[in-house]
């Protein structure tokens, strides 16, 4: 009896384990049904945006070829099995309905399945060997091998099946570029790099170019292994520097710019771009350095969530530096002007630009603490100087509108009896959106001395209003105006018309970026008074400063 009690429990064992096993395979490859018809979907989706970027009509060969990269073929299988399991999939494509087969991706469901379903297997022969292991250390039934009184033997543990596991680790890139050069009028961006980029990094999941309205191109790679990170970024930047050598002859590698960014999958989107963002201004004010690059790491996305309080806390401990940017006279030769551009020392990021963090900075406490910061370095370095040397300092709009931080501007500037060497500089929207309240602010300046300069000037004055300011000493063309100026008429005939606008006012006018010698002679031709830029000096460092 106990003997047939014996088997009876072990077959309902064995009977509960097989079901199990059986519910297991079902819902496995069930899984693997479902995300091969995931992939499916997404591939083509991916397809047909891609295919979105041609230019129409779009050749039957060049559809074949971009099908194939995203796994679909324009033939129907003819083996088995994937002739039973790969389903016709249409895409429609302006007048054009497209039947595709998704060979590929039905292939990687497939091989997906099997893997499953031999490891499943493997499974309940290893659970299989450890029960009759365990029963042949127990003894038979039959009493043939008995354990003595006192004496248990322990088995020893199954061995486990271990799976092999991937070590390659799989990371996405986000770049963004900009130049300095303007593409012909009748080549369209977006459809151009689009093309030009599939057929270069093929090989990639992914690859989506996207022509941003700001001029910026952004590129996304995906599925990319961490060590070809660094040379795929090189030859992005190769890729699209050739692309615009086509347009300009003359373009050199240093006219085009680079922030790149790469990440893990699921990362926050918003993160990644202001890193990329970020790379690229360091790039963009960098002279040799075309290419800066940032991984989205745990340090990098803390610091960048609590930019705002590092950043405000390096400039209370000291951590950061003005540099000077020089602005010439065209007639002394000479300069007449510096202005104080912020650099801080951040722990993780290095040494970052203001227009790297300002955005992040809410709190009008913080921005007062910021300008009251760069107002008091800049008055420290004009006590070093002679009388004449001439600073100017940007403030942020919030401040302007702040009484408090007014007051404490007036006074601080009273005391230190360079009032007349300090020139504040204000975006002219800014002004055009305020100007009531900007005008008894300047009238207020005038007493002592300070100055204003209109910056970011990109179309022609109002002239009426600015008649009746008195200390407004110039103003800065916007570098949008200037860029590459001598190749655009309109550009031309707006400069020319803000500095016949500017002599009514009695007001110079200078120019802000200059990198040419080509963009210096055409302003010196349209009557501009000045500049400053890369062409005459790299933003210079400050020899006093209190770095810490």
């Amino acid at each position: 009896m106990l003997h047939f009690a014996l088997l009876d429990n072990t077959f309902r064992r064995g009977y509960v384990l097989l079901i199990a096993w059986c519910v297991l395979a079902l819902v496995g490859n069930l899984s693997v049904i479902h995300m091969t018809n995931v992939w499916v979907t997404e591939d083509a989706t991916r397809l047909s945006m891609q295919l979105s970027n041609y230019v129409e009509p779009v050749h039957r060969q060049d559809i074949h070829k971009e099908a194939l990269k995203f796994g679909f073929s324009p033939e129907a299988p003819v083996n088995f099995p994937l002739a039973w399991f790969s389903n016709p999939y249409e895409i429609n494509l302006a007048q054009q309905r497209l039947t595709l087969y998704p060979n590929t991706v039905v292939l990687k469901g497939l091989n997906a399945g099997i893997w499953l379903n031999i490891s499943l297997l493997l499974i309940g022969l290893v659970f299989k060997l450890k029960n009759k292991f365990k029963r042949s250390q127990r003894g038979s039934v039959d009493g043939r091998k008995v354990e003595k009184a006192g004496h248990k033997i322990k088995p020893p543990s199954a061995q486990e099946l271990i799976l092999p596991v991937s070590t390659s680790q799989q990371v996405n890139m986000f770049a963004m570029f900009k130049w300095r050069c303007e593409l012909p009028k009748h080549v369209e961006p977006q459809s151009h790099f689009s093309v030009t980029l599939a057929k270069c990094f093929n090989k990639y999941r992914y690859c989506s170019a996207k022509y941003l309205s700001s001029g910026a191109l952004a590129v996304t790679l995906s599925s990319l292994s961490k060590d070809e990170v660094e040379q795929t970024v090189k030859r992005l930047h190769e890729v699209v520097y050739q692309a615009l050598l086509a347009f300009r002859g003359d373009l050199s590698r240093s006219a085009v710019k680079c922030g790149a960014c790469f990440y893990s999958e699921g990362a926050d989107q918003t993160q990644v771009y202001q890193i990329a963002r970020s790379s690229l201004s360091v790039a963009q004010n960098h002279v040799w350095q075309h290419i800066h690059m940032l991984p989205l790491n745990r340090t990098l996305a803390e610091s960048l969530l609590d930019a705002e309080t590092n950043v405000i806390d390096d400039i209370k401990a000291g951590r950061f530096v003005l540099f000077f940017q020089p602005l010439f006279d065209f007639k002394t030769q000479d300069v007449i002007q510096s202005e104080a551009l912020l650099r801080v020392r951040h722990k993780t990021l290095g040494l970052i630009t203001a227009g790297q963090f300002i955005h992040k900075i809410h709190r009008s406490e913080h921005l007062i603490e910021l300008d009251k910061s760069i107002v008091r370095q800049a008055l420290k370095v004009l006590s070093k100087e002679p009388k004449g040397f001439t600073v100017s300092v940007n403030l942020h709009v919030v401040n302007w509108s702040n009484s408090e931080f007014l007051s404490w501007l007036m006074a601080i500037l009273k005391e230190s009896g360079r009032a007349k060497d300090v020139t504040l500089e204000l975006m002219i929207c800014d002004y055009y959106q305020h100007r009531s309240y900007f005008e008894q602010f300047f009238d207020a300046l005038s007493p002592l001395g300070a100055s204003i300069v209109l910056d970011h000037v990109n179309g022609p004055l109002d002239v009426a209003p600015l008649q009746k300011v008195h200390n407004i000493v110039g103003i800065k063309l916007a570098f949008e105006l200037i860029h590459d100026i001598q190749s655009s008429a309109k550009r031309r005939a707006v400069v020319k018309q803000i500095v016949n606008q500017a002599k009514k006012l009695h007001v110079p006018v200078y120019a802000v970026g200059v990198e040419t010698q080509d963009e210096l002679n055409c302003i010196k031709r349209l009557g501009v008074d000045g500049a400053q830029g890369y062409y005459f000096s790299a933003p210079l460092l400050e020899l006093e400063n209190s770095l810490n």
